[in-house]
């Protein structure tokens, strides 16, 4: 990771009952979920952020994404502190095809990586042997 305070923005899709996440692979091998997004860029807010990278990302459309909350996180990543905050925001998504899948593949633009999307319910995410990032953010969002 880098020093300095990474400043995040990430968009809340649902379907149903159910968000839409990333699922990640922790170092130690273990899956866990969070909210699709990425960097804001300097001299960028972060509303317009969460709508380029799900352009980028995934090739949609978020519309009218309206703020949820900001949170902060200090974690250890691969050995190192990791400072972020997130500003979630609630939007739908224009196109109807995401709408019709469980899951599908994306590529992170940055990295050249494939990742994972799926639709997971939230009483799943709330399971205590599931790790959701950050289990605040799914509380704002339900509550």
């Amino acid at each position: 990771m880098t020093d300095g305070i990474r400043f995040v923005a990430l968009g809340a899709v649902r379907r149903d009952d159910e968000f839409l996440v990333w699922e990640g692979e922790s170092p130690s091998g273990e899956p866990f979920y969070r909210l699709l997004g990425g960097g804001v860029e300097f001299d960028e807010h972060s509303r317009e952020a969460v709508v380029r990278e799900f352009d980028e990302e995934l090739g949609v459309e978020l519309l009218d994404p309206t703020a949820v909350g900001t949170f902060e996180r200090v974690f250890d990543h691969c050995g190192e502190t990791a400072h972020e905050v997130w500003r979630v925001y609630e939007g739908d998504i224009a196109e109807d095809w995401l709408y019709d899948r469980d899951s599908f593949t994306f590529v992170e633009p940055e990295s050249g990586t494939e990742h994972v999307a799926r639709w997971v319910p939230v009483n799943r995410l709330r399971r205590p042997k599931v790790t959701f990032y950050a289990p605040e953010v799914l509380d704002a969002l339900t509550d």
